[in-house]
């Protein structure tokens, strides 16, 4: 079997079946797809149960809740196929995904560990272009080294916190289960930010890898959740959790990684003070978060402030200084006039 097509479920009944009909009306038919009820409270595994009654490609887990890592484990445990490919629940794929990724494989000079596709943002009422910012083609490991990992976690060559050369996400993304299996995420307690965890560790130890930007995947923006306070602590503390799954897992792949998991860590405090701003509308509540947070986490000891660019490098050392309110404002200021950057966390 060639593919195995692992999708998490937790609480996505008004979504799930839009989902799974994409992945079983897929143009290529040498898959099987695995449904992991993570605990739903919903009506999710009655819908899992059904599917796999109707269709013989369809299996089913069901499990106590343990968070989307935890989900995803248990697919690629059970998982036959060659290559992995993950969809989230709420999310829907093009007919043509693992067709369009079979003939990759098929045409590559080598096995293929990775293909890395890409993907449409669906808003009420618009789309817009999710992709990755390479020349598309195959990329070995000589032009890995080169072209790609400079740039991995940390792409400073057009604004430190624009986007990503390669979005993080899991699901853009279609990996050989071998090379999976080696580098998916122990740390069970990361909930939030995995798919930064071990996506990048794979394309680190990978020996070809396509790149393109085909949008072969539908990335469900309609509805998004609102983050509570819960979430947002919960948010915060997992920060940390990834932060120290890197630096164990790559930290000392290179000189460079750690450096940029330095600049990665910067990121994730910055794009924090981005978002209680949104979520408050408030400068002086957004201070008194980004300082309860800074205390609580201790995410400061992550970054090596000496090395980063000028601008970031200030906000940090003012950060580290306890000037909050100073840097809180600042920063609500240049959101108005520059407008927010993208979303540290996809």
């Amino acid at each position: 079997m060639l593919f195995s097509v692992i999708v998490p479920i937790y609480q996505v009944e008004a979504y799930l079946e839009r989902c799974v009909g994409s992945i079983l009306r897929q143009t290529y038919g040498d898959f099987e797809v695995l449904l992991v009820d993570d605990g739903s409270p919903d009506r999710c595994p009655a819908i899992c149960d059904a599917f796999a009654a109707r269709d013989h490609r369809v299996r089913v887990i069901h499990k106590p809740n343990g968070g989307l890592v935890s989900a995803r484990n248990a697919g690629l445990a059970a998982a036959r196929g060659d290559y992995i490919c993950y969809v989230d629940a709420d999310d829907w794929v093009k007919p043509e995904l693992l067709a369009f990724v079979k003939g990759i494989i098929d045409q590559a000079p080598a096995p293929v560990d990775i293909v890395c596709f890409g993907a449409e943002r669906v808003y009420s009422g618009y789309t817009t272009p999710l992709g990755n910012h390479v020349e598309p083609g195959y990329y070995g490991k000589a032009r890995l080294e080169k072209q790609i990992y400079p740039h991995l976690y940390s792409d400073r060559r057009n604004g430190f916190t624009k986007n990503y050369m390669i979005p993080c996400n899991a699901w853009n993304k279609v990996m050989r289960r071998e090379l999976l299996l080696a580098h998916y995420v122990r740390d069970e307690r990361i909930r939030m930010f995995e798919d930064g965890a071990y996506t990048y560790e794979c394309i680190l130890y990978a020996d070809l890898v396509y790149f393109c930007s085909e949008p072969l995947y539908c990335y469900n923006k309609h509805n998004p959740n609102a983050m509570t306070e819960e979430t947002r602590l919960y948010l915060q503390q997992n920060q940390v959790y990834v932060m120290e799954y890197l630096q164990k897992r790559v930290g000392g792949y290179s000189p460079d990684i750690a450096r940029q998991l330095s600049d990665l860590a910067a990121l994730y405090i910055l794009w924090d003070i981005n978002k209680q701003l949104e979520i408050t509308k408030s400068v002086f509540k957004a201070a008194v978060r980004i300082r309860d947070s800074l205390r609580a986490t201790g995410m400061l000891r992550f970054v090596k402030i000496k090395e980063l660019p000028a601008r970031s490098r200030v906000t940090l050392l003012l950060l580290k200084a306890g000037m909050y309110l100073p840097v809180t404002a600042l920063k609500a200021l240049d959101l108005k006039t520059k407008g927010a950057p993208d979303d540290a966390s996809r």
